[in-house]
This record gives structure tokens, sequence and C-alpha cells, in this order.
């Protein structure tokens, strides 16, 4: 375990102080905000699902790829998917890109979901068809979830570009990667709805999910000592998760949106800048921080004011 016990309380204290500084704050910036636009429950879980199938790339242009999307969706976005016609999927999204996934492997991906509203009348419940309450994690739910969907999916043409997009778009937990977007769905979905997270899964249970891990949990990870691990994949997840745990046993990852929001808006740069870190809410929780020479850090805090 990277994080000391004598860590805890302090790290607790600041990771508390950083929830509740960010919370929903830059809801209306991020993919998820899409999702609270609609009012019906299987309208905001396609909503999700697809914003966090897209969640890779910048911020602005998620959204705007996620918004295009929805539009040609229309306003019921799951009517439109439980009525969908596989053999026009490609078509209705013709143009669409959001980088090399194009509008065959979207309209793959949406031809899951179809398939999943009509046998099962959601997504959630497909997901329950794989659920284990006695499991550690969801990571072995998410795996047979995500194995239902690809299985409902019609043979793909020989190309490898929409293979590759598929393939992205819904990656297999048994490879190692940390699966970031699918985490992320997950905890959109589990965690109670709190003005962030949406609240709309009641069979799964918060200490069950795992950290959404992309490269701003990583990095501030290791700073906060959270994890030791280089490779940022399903270890390191896992290892973060569970540091977390000791934190926040019950609802270890609602410190994920504060934590990745600092590095996403450069408020800790993947660059250290030390007149940031003087004004840095972790600060005497950052191993970086607590590195530093006295003389450094006085200079720093003189410089901020």
């Amino acid at each position: 375990m990277a994080l000391k016990t004598g860590d805890v309380p302090l790290l607790k204290e600041k990771l508390d102080a950083l929830a509740r500084t960010y919370h929903d704050a830059y809801l209306a910036t991020d993919p998820l905000g899409i999702a609270h636009a609609y009012k019906g429950a299987r309208d905001r879980e396609v909503a999700a699902f697809l914003s966090a199938s897209l969640a890779f790339g910048n911020a602005a242009a998620i959204r705007m790829s996620v918004k295009r999307i929805m539009e040609r969706l229309g306003p019921r976005p799951a009517a439109a998917l439980r009525s969908h016609d596989p053999e026009k999927s490609a078509r209705l999204f013709e143009g669409l890109y959001h980088r090399w996934v194009g509008p065959e492997a979207i309209g793959s991906l949406t031809q899951a979901i179809g398939a999943a509203l009509r046998s099962e009348g959601s997504l959630e419940a497909l997901f329950l068809k794989g659920y284990r309450a006695e499991e550690e994690t969801l990571h072995g739910a998410l795996k047979r979830f995500r194995e239902r969907l690809v299985r409902s999916l019609p043979a793909t043409p020989a190309n490898a570009r929409v293979e590759r997009g598929i393939s992205y778009l819904l990656p297999d937990p048994e490879s190692g990667s940390a699966c970031k977007r699918l985490h992320l769905f997950l905890r959109w979905m589990v965690r109670p709805d709190d003005g962030l997270d949406l609240g709309l899964w009641k069979g799964p249970e918060t200490h069950q999910l795992i950290i959404p891990l992309d490269t701003h949990i990583a990095r501030i990870g290791r700073l906060l000592g959270l994890t030791d691990r280089k490779t940022p994949d399903l270890k390191m997840a896992l290892e973060i998760t569970r540091n977390l745990k000791r934190i926040d046993p019950a609802d270890p990852v609602r410190y994920d949106f504060a934590i990745s929001r600092m590095g996403i808006l450069k408020h800790c740069p993947s660059k250290r800048d030390i007149k940031l870190c003087a004004g840095c809410p972790l600060q005497d929780a950052c191993r970086y921080w607590r590195r530093l020479p006295r003389r450094r850090k006085d200079a720093a805090m003189q410089a901020r004011g």
C-alpha cells in the first residue's frame, strides 16, 4: 500500500474539502452535463452511456460530438434506439466523427444499446443479469455486461477502422485495461443523485465501484500516495480504489470528479508550477510539495502574495 496510515486523516480532510469546492460547479463543461438535460431515467441512461463512451480527447470536442449524436436521435433517445433500424444506423450518423471513431462504429454502438433496450428494457437490467452482490468490485459484472453488448452486434464489415472504433468504444475489461470510460458510466449510474452523479441504478453498491482511471487521476494519485505504480492500467485503478476505501469505505470514488478536475483545469498541471503548488488545496498531502526545500516553499508563497 502506498498510502501511509498516518496520512489518511489529513488526506480525507483535504479531499473532502476539494470535493465540496468542485462538486457540480463544472458540470456544464463535463460530458455528464448532457445526460442531466433529460428528464426520463431511460433517456438519461442512454445519454450517459453515449457520453461516457466518447469521453476521450478534449472535453469541448466530446460534448460537441455527443450533442450531434443526440440531435439525430431526437428528444426521446431511448425510444428512438428501441425502434432503431440496424440497416439504417450508419446512414443515421453519416458525417459524424469523434477523432478516429466514425459513423459505422457509432452506429454499431447504438445498435447494441437498442438491442439491450428491446430485450431487457434498460441497460440497468442488462447489467444486473451479470451482477453479483458478493463480488468485491464491479469488474466481473462489467465484463459480463460488455460481453452481452458485443454479442448483440451483427458482424461488422472487414474494415480495420470500424473494428478499431467499436473495440475502443467497448473495451474488454479482461484485457487489463483500466476501462476508464466504462467505469465512468458506472460511477454516474451507481452513485446517488447528488447534483453531480445520476443515481439511476439501485442494485450495485457504491463500495463496489472502481475509480475511472485517466491520466489526471494516475498522476495526482501518485502525488497523493494513492499509488506507486507507473502504468495506468487496471492494477493501478484497483490500488487507487483500495486506498480511497481507507478514506471512505462506502463510497471511495466520490472523489473522482474533483481530483480529475484538478488536472483537466490545469490547477495541477503535468508540468509542475511551484506558484500553483503554493496555492494548491492539496499541498500538505502532496509528495512533491513535501519534498521541496523550505526556502523554495517560502519563496513560492511570497510570490503569490
